[in-house]
């Protein structure tokens, strides 16, 4: 009886610790950070490419109806009889001018060439440059000079006209903030332009043909319905029958042109992602890291102390908290060597050898039977009181 339930517990010991499903469990444990993981990573990158409403979602762009967008201003101006014209490319734009069209050019990355900008000279009836660089102004309104930032003390107020020109009185007055030209014609100069050079957030040549808006922010849709950002928009973009609307992209790069940063051919959300993917690698490193190296060969055969093969199996006991089976290995080994000393045959019970031991120890049968049957640790605290009140029994059983 003895030795078939030390069978029984070494070959459970012995097996692959348990279970398919605690197996399974075990496993999937180990392989729960690495799922999260990839599965937030698919997500990430599945709402990046599929996530988007199918809208242009550039800022000042006709059709983004996001508060950086212009479409409210795009759908004023179309119930006012005016062909709102978006154009994809350079070509485009050229295609759908005529001598009764207001172009309207928003090119803040600076993707047109200086050659491409020339192509663009004197093919529309207004050209509207909304926060040109200097380069824009050079080839398309050379008369327009940049004057600076307007301060950002100034950003949350209003500028007022303070000119002549039609449309600039017609909204009296702007909100703050952006880019200040020099021109011809200048329209709401910030504060702190008096007593110096005039600016204006408004700059236009003589014939008003070609104008400069230094804040594009008045034509978005969360600053339109402000002050009379929507006055001197309809009137600066509304004048002519047909409106082109050309945001250059990086489709619009000559071949000729010198390579400019990559980083602003990615997504917005690529800065983000490569941030996060850095931090959780870094939190891999140190967790893995921990861990040994390649198991080293050696050549058979190989000597092993029993002691340490006693103190490694401990240890895998404890990293997979097997308290049962630790405690079964510990209570077959203790009945095993009982048996020994007390002279019983191997085919004895667990109840016979509880008997024996009772007579020998002087203790009683019930405290036996609890020690050496039921008894079952539930920590790891109790494990070791439990393994030393099985080795004081040993003793006990020996020095009688």
């Amino acid at each position: 009886m003895i030795e078939q339930e030390t069978h029984d517990v070494a070959t459970e010991v012995l097996s692959d610790g348990g279970s398919a499903a605690r197996t399974a469990h075990t496993r999937f444990r180990q392989l729960a950070p690495w799922l999260a993981l990839g599965l937030l990573l698919v997500l990430v990158v599945a709402l990046g490419f599929f996530g988007r409403s199918g809208q242009d979602g550039a800022a000042l762009s006709p059709v983004n109806p996001a508060p950086a967008g212009a479409m409210a201003l795009a759908e004023v101006l179309a119930d006012r009889g005016v062909e709102v014209v978006q154009a994809e490319s350079l070509e485009a734009a050229e295609d759908a001018l005529s001598n009764e069209a207001t172009l309207l050019l928003h090119d803040p990355d600076s993707w047109l060439s200086a050659d491409q900008l020339g192509q663009l000279s004197g093919v529309a009836d207004r050209l509207v440059l909304v926060e040109p660089t200097t380069i824009m102004l050079s080839e398309l309104a050379p008369t327009i000079r940049q004057a600076g930032l307007i301060p950002a003390a100034e950003a949350d107020g209003a500028l007022p006209a303070a000119c002549q020109v039609t449309d600039a009185n017609a909204a009296a007055a702007i909100t703050a903030g952006g880019f200040a030209y020099r021109g011809d014609l200048i329209c709401f100069p910030p504060a702190s332009a008096q007593g110096g050079p005039p600016s204006g957030s408004y700059a236009a040549t003589a014939g008003q043909d070609i104008v400069a808006l230094g804040n594009g922010a008045i034509l978005s849709n969360e600053s339109i319905d402000r002050e009379g950002n929507a006055a001197l928009a309809l009137r600066t973009l509304g004048n002519n029958p047909v409106l082109v609307w050309y945001q250059p992209t990086p489709a619009d790069l000559a071949p000729a042109d010198a390579l400019v940063d990559p980083l602003n051919l990615l997504p917005e959300w690529v800065n983000p992602v490569m941030l996060w993917l850095l931090a959780t690698g870094l939190l891999a490193v140190l967790w893995r890291g921990r861990r040994l190296g390649p198991l080293v060969t050696e050549p058979l055969p190989v000597v092993v102390r029993a002691a340490e093969t006693a103190e490694g199996r401990a240890r895998l006991y404890q990293d997979s908290s097997s308290l049962d089976r630790a405690a079964a290995n510990l209570r077959a080994a203790t009945l095993i060597r009982l048996a020994s000393r007390l002279r019983l045959p191997a085919t004895s019970s667990v109840a016979e050898v509880v008997d024996a031991a009772a007579r020998h120890s002087g203790r009683t049968p019930a405290d036996l039977d609890r020690l050496l049957r039921t008894d079952a640790p539930a920590s790891n605290a109790h494990l070791v009181r439990w393994s030393q009140d099985l080795d004081s029994l040993e003793k006990e059983i020996d020095a009688r």
